[in-house]
């Protein structure tokens, strides 16, 4: 009976890790069919309000790269159901990018709590700014 039961439990664990796993979003440009440079966006942590992002290259990005990554933060907000978002990075964080949802326009919001704002003032912004220009639905 021990063994079943450590059976299943190690089972449940594989699983529910696995399921985890694959529910952090991923997106590659050249997947999407752009050509012009080669990102990829993949979320390592999801907190309740906010997602840490990894972005190799991030801090050597082009105009063009800088768009289509916020394009990339609006889809993600849409896939949190949320109409806002707000992206919090300096010169200093590298690759990694947080991504807060805020439920509403104001930075006193709760989404914001645990979030560590790195000195900066980050602007809250509409995903129904981006769904025309991204082309998202």
């Amino acid at each position: 009976m021990k063994i079943i039961l450590l059976t299943w439990l190690l089972t449940s664990a594989f699983f529910t890790a696995n399921l985890d796993a694959s529910e952090l979003f991923t997106m590659s440009s050249k997947e999407r069919g752009i050509t012009a440079f080669d990102y990829v966006v993949t979320e390592v942590a999801r907190e309740n309000g906010h997602s840490t992002l990894n972005i190799p290259g991030f801090q050597r990005r082009s105009a063009p790269a800088s768009r289509w990554i916020m394009c990339v933060y609006a889809e993600l907000a849409i896939e949190r159901k949320s109409t806002l978002w707000a992206a919090i990075y300096n010169d200093n964080t590298g690759d990694t990018v947080t991504v807060v949802f805020p439920q509403s326009d104001s930075l006193d919001d709760p989404a914001f709590a645990n979030v560590d704002a790195l000195g900066v003032e980050p602007q809250i912004m509409s995903v129904i700014n981006f769904i025309k220009f991204c082309g998202l639905n």
